[in-house]
């Protein structure tokens, strides 16, 4: 008798100075037990402007988006291990795996040559390490899911563009959740799915039928998906469209209706915070990367503006889960847009208007918070000479438990290791347990 209150003595003298020393390095002042959640949003192309303009539009100058209310800031390397200014391929392998690769490359080691698979050696991904270990996982991407980012997290490829291998990928991925597009990569040869979508596979394969057959809830428009009730345990395939989801500002005329970026990131939290082990989720805000590269404001902001309302569900579950660690960071910006002030489009010719007419525009919004443009005069963005890839340092916004390590300026590979030792994944933040011998 006299032992076991002598050990009860201990814990809870133990539990109670915890509370007054500093943890060991690696553990968050909510402990390290529990299920440890990370939520990467990755805004594709996503440069410092969108996020000023967005808020002047939505909110006013002096308002607060969703995401200028995360507590840590900072600035994020995206150099590739051959160019100063990344593609997606390397800059997605960064975040999933922790190490820079080549250009065009797929979580394969830096000595890679694109296209040449037998020079290359696999990166394990924090996808793959979290889901070894029992942990859920999600991809969501408004691109098609076999795209350059989500792709790096499950897909070990020479060369971005083989979309059909990539595919092939997904099918023995174990990945609990998957949403996006490209279902013209996952349909037989010659064969025509919804929305009229022809497949581009050269062989006879059904993968949306054979994910099926593994167990998973296969939905490939809106109605199935609002239908869709999260239970513990399911395996989710959403693909809602042949190539990649629609802008948002052209969602509401897509033919079988799809859902919006944060619709599916709170559907993905309800079913993946149901794993006792905790969850990683990767989400990605494509299609700010392609209105940058054809320089369409409107289709910028737009989406710019959905992945606001994605990050504002986010932090609404971090804050209900604080073992959670929520990042925002983009791979690179795109097209080099600069916030200029209103264009005029209500003459034959558009034209910038000066300062004093700019003035600070009045937007009404719409229920869902989107501007409605009035008298024709929505906000210029000014965009550079250059329809590609810019090699500027990228805003890093974050929250939750070891968020702070993300403060200053940091690596793309840095973000990596702070999740995956979030996540428990490695010891240390910088720990060499997976060092590559190249």
């Amino acid at each position: 008798m006299l032992k076991k209150i002598f050990c009860a003595i201990l814990v809870l003298a133990f539990l109670t100075s915890a509370q007054a020393i500093e943890l060991p390095f690696g553990f968050s002042k909510f402990g390290a037990m529990g299920a440890k959640n990370v939520i990467l949003i990755v805004p594709d192309g996503c440069s410092v402007p969108i996020w000023a303009s967005i808020r002047a539009m939505t909110v006013g100058v002096d308002g607060q988006l969703a995401i200028d209310s995360l507590p840590v800031n900072g600035r994020c390397r995206t150099y590739s291990a051959d160019a100063m200014i990344t593609d997606s391929a390397a800059g997605g392998t960064t975040y999933a795996t922790g190490f820079k690769t080549r250009n065009g490359i797929l979580s394969m080691h830096a000595m890679t040559t694109r296209g040449d698979s037998l020079s290359g050696k696999a990166l394990p991904t924090i996808l793959e390490k979290a889901r070894d270990k029992g942990i859920a996982t999600g991809l969501i991407s408004t691109a098609m899911i076999q795209h350059a980012t989500p792709a790096c997290f499950y897909s070990h490829r020479a060369d971005r563009d083989w979309y059909n291998l990539i595919a092939n990928d997904l099918v023995d991925s174990g990945i609990d959740l998957i949403m996006g597009g490209g279902r013209q990569h996952m349909i037989p040869m010659g064969s025509v799915g919804p929305e009229l979508g022809a497949s581009k596979r050269e062989d006879s394969r059904n993968l949306l039928e054979e994910m099926q057959s593994d167990g998973y809830i296969l939905m490939q428009d809106k109605v199935a998906f609002d239908a869709y009730e999260p239970e513990k345990g399911d395996k989710v395939l959403g693909i809602f469209n042949p190539g990649h989801m629609q802008y948002e500002l052209d969602r509401a005329k897509d033919t079988n209706g799809e859902p919006a970026l944060w619709e599916m990131t709170e559907k993905a939290l309800e079913l993946l915070s149901k794993n006792r082990k905790g969850f990683f989720l990767m989400v990605e805000a494509a299609r700010i990367d392609h209105a940058g590269h054809d320089h369409d404001t409107d289709r910028f902001l737009w989406d710019g503006i959905a992945c606001d309302k994605t990050v504002a569900v986010a932090k609404a579950f971090a804050e209900e889960h604080p073992n959670t660690l929520l990042i925002v960071v983009p791979d690179h910006g795109t097209g080099g847009p600069h916030l200029v002030g209103l264009t005029d489009k209500t003459s034959e010719e558009e034209k910038l208007l000066s300062y004093n007419e700019a003035g600070f525009p009045k937007y009404r919004l719409d229920s869902e918070g989107f501007p409605i443009e009035d008298n024709g005069r929505p906000l210029a963005i000014q965009w550079v000479d250059w329809g590609g890839h810019t090699g500027e340092d990228v805003a890093l916004f974050a929250m939750g438990p070891n968020s702070e390590l993300l403060g200053g300026l940091v690596q793309n590979t840095y973000v990596n290791r702070v999740m995956m030792m979030h996540l428990g994944l490695i010891k240390t933040k910088d720990s060499d347990d997976d060092e590559i011998d190249y």
